[in-house]
This record gives structure tokens, C-alpha cells and sequence, in this order.
């Protein structure tokens, strides 16, 4: 009976608890292989492309594995569950922006910051709720900004004392129907801090650090 011997990378890109991608020398050039697990279909990007590949079957070419390392791993492991979790609070929401489509199609191989979804600081993922932001900023503010929301209408607080800072709720339309909004604290007397993002109806979370 003939043993049929599976490939290191093949093994390596099947094992569901890997990441779905992995880099390999062919002909002298790194090139990146990745796997579709839920049609078990194992390609390669194609050369110049980011995302565009080909049903990759020639494993005998592949010249040398870059395993990623523990770090790189948990990196990526991590990455990805920003995403998810970016997604799985965008999902609840009843406004729509540009920012929140992009959530939804953000790719799972690449940061939030690859994903152009934050600028990539420690506050990814961080988030505040609305209730909270209330306590400080006052039930008569958070009121009118709830109703701008639903009315599509341009909206902003006076800055108020949030843990400290300088806290600063804010919804506006634009021009395509959308919404956007955000809150903001800052340094005391100053135009620099900590932004977010208002992802669903009741949760900002992290974007930007100034």
C-alpha cells in the first residue's frame, strides 16, 4: 500500500489551530501561500498582488518554509480578534458610515491598522459605554445626543470633566445619509488625547490617539 506523504507547508497551512497563511521561498522569491478552509483549497497570491492568487498543487518547488515565530503568531492571533470584535459590536448598530463598512470588510490577515479601520494605537479595542459617558456628561446631554442620532442631525457637547479629562460627545451628519459620531477626552485645556468611535448604539471604542 503507497504512503502518500503530505508537504510541511501543506500540514502546516491544514492544521486549523495555524494561521491561514504562510510564506515560502519558490525560485528564489518569498511568496505567500494561503488556505480557503471552508472549501479546503490551498493557493498562492499571485506575484504583484495582495490578495489575488491561484490553486497552488506544485509543493515539490517550494524551496524553504518561514515559519512565523511565537511572537509573530500571537501577534497575528491578536490582530484577529480585534477585528472580530470590531465586527461582532459593528453588527449591532443602527447607523452606518463609511468607517463601520469597512469593519465589515475588513480583512482577518491584516491589523486594524493594515485595515485602515484605526490608527493603530494601545486603545484598539478599548471601549466606553454611552451609560458611562453619561454619568459624566448628564443625562439631559446624552438625550440629545441619542435624538440627533436618529434624526440624522448635527450634535455637540461643551467640554465636561470625564476621569480627569476633558470629555467631548459629538454625532454629525454626512452628505450620503450616514452618520458618524464619536467621543472624545483630552488633556486638560488641550487639543490632544484619546478618540473613539461610536460603533453601535451603545458602545464607543478605540481609533485614535493624539
Amino acid at each position: 500500500m503507497e504512503t502518500v506523504t503530505i508537504h510541511p507547508a501543506e500540514a502546516y497551512l491544514r492544521n486549523e489551530q495555524n494561521p491561514p497563511s504562510l510564506y515560502v521561498k519558490i525560485e528564489g522569491k518569498r511568496r505567500r501561500l494561503f488556505i480557503n478552509r471552508n472549501e479546503n483549497v490551498i493557493g498562492i497570491v499571485a506575484p504583484g498582488k495582495r490578495k489575488r492568487g491561484y490553486i497552488f498543487t506544485n509543493w515539490a518547488s517550494i524551496e524553504k518554509i518561514y515559519y512565523p515565530s511565537q511572537r509573530q503568531e500571537q501577534a497575528v492571533d491578536t490582530d484577529r480578534k480585534l477585528i472580530l470584535k470590531y465586527q461582532k459590536l459593528a453588527r449591532l448598530a443602527t447607523h452606518t458610515n463609511d468607517w463601520l463598512r469597512k469593519i465589515a470588510k475588513a480583512d482577518l490577515e491584516k491589523s486594524l491598522y493594515e485595515n485602515r479601520i484605526t490608527t493603530g494605537t494601545r486603545i484598539d479595542g478599548q471601549c466606553i459605554r454611552l451609560s458611562t459617558i453619561e454619568k459624566y456628561c448628564g443625562t439631559g446631554n446624552m438625550s440629545l445626543f441619542r435624538q440627533a442620532m436618529k434624526d440624522k442631525k448635527k450634535f455637540s457637547t461643551y467640554r465636561f470633566d470625564f476621569c480627569g479629562y476633558d470629555g467631548t460627545l459629538w454625532c454629525e451628519p454626512r452628505e450620503n445619509g450616514d452618520m458618524a459620531a464619536g467621543f472624545s477626552k483630552e488633556f486638560r485645556n488641550c487639543g490632544n488625547g484619546y478618540y473613539y468611535l461610536l460603533i453601535n448604539d451603545e458602545y464607543m471604542i478605540g481609533y485614535d490617539i493624539d
